[in-house]
């Protein structure tokens, strides 16, 4: 039972508890375990709670374990109309990385820094006559009784952790992925689709 529907292994201590993160049959390493909590409000302020990356490129050892997750150094998510999501883990030495001592957030008209820097300055009062973002229910019996979405729900959710997923399956897959943000699947691409629908033990199925 411990196992739930993932394929048979037998019992092992380190496949459960905090440390089942590990594994490719249960969860995608630390990006699996915290990446969608951070990247979430990244979605969201980029406006794109209702879309998916449609390429994604990550730079990881190759082939990586079958069993178990693995290190990675840098995942690249762009975007249909060309904004990228850059992920770096803190193994890159300074002289490989392309997100150290950079702008957190980077655009046509400026920059942001850690901190709330601005690159111009000036960015912080045009911030002050911004209109303020509608509303978001907090409050899930709200969100019942009015029959209206909680601000995290499943749509935004979805979009969240459908970034990890791309990530790791660019990861796992070694090379460069396009895909579909309509239908949700990868283009033209056979072996990534397959981690879409991981295989179930029986008689658990869909």
């Amino acid at each position: 039972m411990w196992l739930g529907p993932a394929p048979y292994k037998p019992y092992s201590a380190h496949r459960t508890h905090g440390t089942f993160r590990g594994y490719w049959d249960y969860d995608g390493g630390g990006l699996g375990d915290m990446g969608q909590h951070y990247l979430d409000p990244v979605q969201y302020f980029l406006g794109k709670d209702n879309e998916s990356p449609v390429e994604i490129q990550a730079w990881a050892p190759y082939p990586v374990h079958p069993d178990a997750c693995g290190s990675w150094y840098q995942v690249e998510m762009t975007y249909a109309d060309g904004c990228k999501i850059i992920l770096e883990a803190d193994v890159v030495p300074d002289e490989n990385s392309v997100t150290r001592g950079k702008p957190y957030i980077e655009g046509p008209k400026g920059k942001v820094w850690p901190g709330f820097r601005l690159d111009p300055p000036e960015l912080r009062d045009a911030l002050a006559n911004l209109p303020d973002p509608e509303p978001m229910i907090q409050d899930f019996e709200e969100s019942v009784r009015t029959r209206k979405p909680f601000g995290l729900n499943e749509v935004n959710g979805h979009r969240s952790c459908t970034l990890i997923n791309l990530a790791n399956a660019a990861i796992r897959t070694g090379r460069k992925l396009r895909f579909d943000s309509a239908t949700m699947r990868f283009v033209g691409d056979d072996e990534a689709n397959r981690l879409i629908d991981q295989p179930y033990r029986a008689p658990w199925h869909l």
